[in-house]
């Protein structure tokens, strides 16, 4: 079972660069066809590993065999298809909708992936119950002894359930399909707002530069070739190609036409403009530099220039470690909720319902964080306000575990819950303005990967140390890097790259009208 919840979280890290540029080549609607198919791939292959699965109590046959790694392989598929689909809310908020309303959306979205993990806390559990008594008068018991008849009762009970709950949920994953064939689209007509307006005609203009450059590139080939055959065949240097002649070979013809396409050719050269001052697009503008190669700077080199980018913004780097420890430790509380419960309360309390609060009232931080982002506009002080009473009850949590009070351990559970979960879409919407206007689904995608990565670190270090020290120990180390990543948090640059552009026009187009 342990493996059939960590292929989620290992299969994350290493394929999240090739899905964010699945997203950031192809868009919205073919990486969101390409998760809803994988998704329900996945579902429908479980459904043939039930179908195949046997009671162990019987004799191992071939079919039983091949029920686990495909029931294994189907997981798989379905924790590669959430890697299309977790970097979409914010991708998705930021194509879609406007400055005051873009917070929300990425929350909301945010939201619909903590209520599936919240309807996975309850709805299973009344699907397959436990099992019945055996009725000793059946048929199965007059051949078999008792235990064994048992056993293939409480089998044949449990795998019927099971395929109750897995044909559910291949259909519910099914459906998306139909729904985003039918309605999603890729992006409206008209951009929601100023910012992804530029960054549309952006990515337009890079790909008008890269076709009308691979033009001139065919062009200057040609006329190269043909200044070659014209004053070039009395060369010294009969080896050298035709097809690219030296800089200073063609700057040393004679022809007037020759030394007005060279001149003409070098426009501009960026390497004569000190790009670390600031670059964003409207301070290279500002400084009178071509549009073209606030292009070029801005968006060059495609996915991977991105990344580099993103990679080497200190600001996001810190927002990355930060944000990774905080969702990373709220996973690790997660998993190891009732390891560290039981140790405090008997096994009939209703420690099953204090995961469930944590992710309902994660589903409240996540809508109210994103509405006071949307009306404040400030990043740095709602996400360090988040992280900070996240941090203080994670804190509070672990005092009141020694109270041996379920009451008071719901409570906190609630707070907890709330702004360590509300946390999550403030990040993607801090990390989108710290970096723009490179691709919401690149940043955000970055994102969970680091999250990821800090889950499965937090998870089996406080798993060890709660096991073999008690959940003191585990919940303080939570602690001891929660305050870590707070203060990564804090060193934080607020640049506010995409609310600074769409400001900076609205202000030109208000002059334009005065």
């Amino acid at each position: 079972m342990d493996s059939l919840s960590m292929v989620y979280l290992v299969a994350y890290v290493p394929l999240i660069v090739p899905a964010t540029w699945l997203l950031e080549k192809y868009g919205l609607r073919v990486t969101t066809i390409i998760g809803s198919v994988m998704n329900a791939a996945g579902g429908w292959i479980k459904c043939v590993a039930g179908i195949l699965a046997e009671s162990p109590a019987m004799a191992q046959t071939t079919r039983n065999a091949a029920a686990f790694p495909l029931l294994l392989f189907g997981q798989t598929i379905d924790a590669i298809a959430q890697i299309f689909l977790l970097g979409i809310p914010a991708h998705l908020a930021s194509t879609w909708f406007g400055t005051s309303e873009v917070s929300t959306a990425t929350a909301i979205g945010v939201l619909a992936n903590q209520l599936g993990v919240g309807i996975g806390f309850c709805i299973p559990p009344i699907i397959v119950p436990a099992p019945p008594a055996p009725e000793n008068g059946s048929v199965i018991t007059a051949n078999l002894n008792s235990t064994l008849a048992g056993e293939l009762q409480s089998y044949a009970f449990i795998k019927k359930c099971m395929m109750i709950l897995l044909y559910a949920g291949a259909a519910c994953n099914t459906l998306p399909i139909i729904l985003v064939l039918l309605l999603f689209r890729a992006q409206p007509i008209t951009a929601p707002s100023v910012a992804q307006h530029l960054r549309n005609e952006a990515k337009a203009r890079e790909k008008r530069s890269r076709e009308s450059l691979q033009d001139q590139e065919k062009f200057v080939d040609i006329l190269s070739r043909d200044i070659w055959l014209e004053h070039g065949q009395n060369s010294s240097e009969p080896d050298s190609s035709p097809s690219s002649p030296s800089r200073e070979q063609t700057e040393q013809n004679d022809g007037p036409d020759v030394q007005t396409t060279v001149t003409t050719a070098i426009i501009f050269d960026p390497n004569e403009v000190d790009w670390s001052v600031d670059g964003s697009a409207d301070h290279l503008r500002n400084r009178n530099l071509p549009e073209a190669a606030i292009t070029m700077h801005t968006r060059s080199g495609g996915f991977k220039g991105s990344l580099m980018r993103v990679i080497k913004n200190p600001s996001f780097m810190l927002l990355l470690c930060s944000y990774g420890i905080n969702t990373g430790t709220y996973y690790a509380l997660g998993t190891l909720l009732n390891l560290i419960l039981l140790q405090f309360f008997p096994a009939d309390a209703p420690i099953g319902w204090v995961g469930f609060l944590l992710i309902i009232s994660g589903i409240i931080g996540s809508i109210i964080g994103g509405i006071v982002l949307d009306k404040s506009k400030k990043y740095k002080l709602v996400i360090i306000v988040m992280y900070l009473m996240g941090l203080l009850w994670m804190g509070v949590f672990t005092g009141c575990l020694y109270r041996h009070s379920i009451v008071l351990i719901f409570v906190c559970s609630f707070f907890l819950g709330f702004f360590m979960t509300g946390f999550l879409p403030i990040g993607f919407e801090f990390a989108a303005e710290l970096t723009y206007p490179e691709s919401e689904g690149l940043t955000s995608g970055l994102l969970n990967a680091s999250a990821q990565t800090f889950g499965i670190i937090f998870t089996i270090l406080a798993s060890q140390l709660t096991t073999n020290h008690g959940s003191l120990a585990g919940n303080l180390f939570l602690c001891a890097v929660l305050i870590a990543g707070f203060v990564l948090l804090v060193i934080v640059k607020e640049d506010l790259r995409r609310l600074r552009a769409h400001d900076s026009l609205q202000s030109k187009n208000q002059m334009n009208r005065t």
